[in-house]
C-alpha cells in the first residue's frame, strides 16, 4: 500500500506541475520571448488608442518616388544667388600706386642731371614713381605724398587712380596714377573642418562658388557622400551633403565675403531590426542605398520566423511632405500636429508580392532610418507548442515509466497473496 501511496503522490505532483505550467503558457503568446513583434502586435496600439503617435502608410510606387525625390533645404535656402563680386576697394585692402609725370623736373623721383654743354634747354620726358604699398584705412582713405589723404573706399582701382591724380593737380605736371589691388583681407571666406588646408580663401572678381573654395582649401578628406558642408552667413546657417552640391548646381551657390564654410565628416547609417538574419546598424558607404539593398545587407528575413509581407520603414518626415502624401479629407491629417516640423511615419511594405520588390528598389534610404521585419503569426504558436512539449516531458518525469509502475503493482499484489497463503 505504501508503494501505491508514493506513486499517487508522484503522479499528483506531476499533474499539478504540468497544469500550472500549461496555464501560464496558455495565458497568451505575449509572455513568450520574441525578437520582433507580429503585424497584429505592431498595429495593436493604434487600434486601441486611435492615435498611436505616428502616421502609417502603405508604400506604393508613387509614394516611393515622392519621398525619394524629396530633399531637405540646403545651401540655396540662404536666398537667391544675387551676389556679384567686384574690385571695389574696402578698408583693409592693400594697394600699390604708381604715378606718371611728363615734366623735365618731376615731383616724384630724382632731379635731372645738370648739362655741361652750351645747350641750356632741359629735356622733357616721362617719369615714373612707385609709392610704397599701403593699407586702406578704416575711414576709407590712403595718404598720397603732396596730395594728402585721398578717400578711395567704394571706388574701383581705376577710379581710385583718378582721385589720386586729381589730388596732385597743380603740384605735378600732367600727373596720372595707376592703382593695383595687392591683397584683400575683406574679400575672403574661411574654410575649416575636414579639408586639406584650412584657412582663408580669397574671393576674386571671377565669383568663386562653394566647390571652388573647397578645392582651393585642399578638398575634403572624406568621400563627398559622407561629408556635410555647413555654410554660416551672418546669423544664418545652412547645411547639405557635399555630394548634393556636386549633383545639383543650384546648391553650389556663390561665396560672399565673410562666409564661413565648415566641412564635417558625417557618415550616414540605418538600422535593420526584428526577424532579419543579421540585425545590426549599417553605414551607407556609397552615395545611394535603396530599401531593397538595405534589407539585403541584413541577409533578408529569417526563414524560421520572418513574415516578409510585414516590413516596416520608420523615419521622421517633414509635415509638409506628409500632408502631400495623404488625400484631402483623410482622417490621418487630423493627427498631425499643426506646429510640428517633423512627424513620425511608418511605411508598410509587402514583399510577398512581386510589386513590392520594385517599390523597394525605388525607395531611397535616409540617414537614421529604421527597418523592422515582423515575426510571422505562426511563430508564437510554434513557441507555445514547444513549451507544451517541454511541460509534457516534465509530467512524464514525475509520473515515471508506465511499465515500471505496472510491474511494481503486480509485485505488490503477488507478495500480498503469498503472505496470506502462508498464514
Amino acid at each position: 500500500m505504501g508503494a501505491f501511496h508514493r506513486m499517487g503522490l508522484r503522479s499528483a505532483a506531476g499533474v499539478w506541475c504540468a497544469m500550472s505550467l500549461s496555464a501560464a503558457a496558455l495565458q497568451g503568446c505575449s509572455v513568450l520571448p520574441s525578437g520582433a513583434p507580429t503585424a497584429v502586435e505592431f498595429a495593436a496600439p493604434g487600434l486601441m488608442q486611435g492615435d498611436p503617435g505616428y502616421v502609417s502608410l502603405d508604400l506604393d510606387l508613387a509614394t516611393a518616388r515622392t519621398i525619394s525625390a524629396y530633399h531637405r533645404p540646403g545651401l540655396s535656402s540662404l536666398g537667391a544667388d544675387v551676389y556679384r563680386p567686384s574690385l571695389v576697394l574696402k578698408p583693409g585692402d592693400m594697394i600699390a600706386t604708381t604715378v606718371y609725370e611728363v615734366t623735365p623736373i618731376p615731383l616724384f623721383g630724382p632731379a635731372p642731371a645738370l648739362s655741361t654743354t652750351s645747350d641750356k634747354s632741359t629735356p622733357v620726358g616721362g617719369h615714373t614713381a612707385t609709392l610704397p604699398a599701403q593699407v586702406v584705412e578704416q575711414d576709407g582713405s590712403v595718404s598720397v605724398p603732396f596730395g594728402g589723404p585721398v578717400h578711395v573706399a567704394g571706388l574701383t582701382p581705376t577710379q581710385a587712380g583718378r582721385a589720386i591724380a586729381k589730388s596732385l593737380d597743380g603740384k605735378a605736371t600732367n600727373p596720372q596714377a595707376l592703382v593695383s589691388l595687392l591683397s584683400s583681407t575683406v574679400n575672403t571666406a574661411s574654410v575649416n573642418g575636414d579639408v586639406g588646408k584650412p584657412g582663408l580663401v580669397p574671393i576674386t572678381v571671377r565669383g568663386e562658388r562653394v566647390l571652388d573654395v573647397i578645392a582651393q582649401a585642399g578638398g575634403p578628406k572624406d568621400p563627398p557622400f559622407d561629408t556635410d558642408v555647413q555654410l554660416v552667413r551672418g546669423s544664418r546657417v545652412a547645411r547639405a551633403k557635399m555630394q548634393r552640391l556636386i549633383d545639383d548646381p543650384h546648391e553650389n551657390i556663390r561665396i560672399e565675403p565673410g562666409d564661413n564654410l565648415v566641412l564635417i565628416h558625417n557618415p550616414r547609417s540605418f538600422s535593420v531590426l526584428g526577424a532579419a538574419l543579421k540585425v545590426s546598424q549599417y553605414n551607407f558607404n556609397v552615395e545611394r542605398v535603396t530599401l531593397a539593398e538595405g534589407v539585403a545587407r541584413a541577409g533578408g528575413g529569417n526563414d524560421a520566423v520572418a513574415d516578409v509581407g510585414q516590413i516596416y520603414l520608420m523615419r521622421f518626415e517633414p509635415a509638409a511632405l506628409l500632408r502631400s502624401l495623404l488625400p484631402a479629407g483623410d482622417a490621418r491629417l487630423k493627427t498631425i500636429d499643426p506646429k510640428a516640423a517633423q512627424v513620425p511615419v511608418v511605411y508598410h511594405l509587402d514583399l510577398r508580392a512581386a510589386a513590392g520588390y520594385f517599390i523597394s528598389q525605388a525607395t531611397d534610404m535616409r540617414d537614421r532610418d529604421t527597418v523592422l521585419i515582423a515575426n510571422a503569426e505562426g511563430v508564437e504558436l510554434s513557441k507555445a507548442v514547444q513549451i507544451m512539449r517541454g511541460i509534457a516531458g516534465i509530467y512524464y518525469d514525475f509520473r515515471g515509466p508506465v511499465t515500471s509502475t505496472t510491474t511494481t503493482a503486480r509485485r505488490v499484489v503477488t507478495t500480498t497473496s503469498d503472505a496470506g497463503a502462508s498464514d
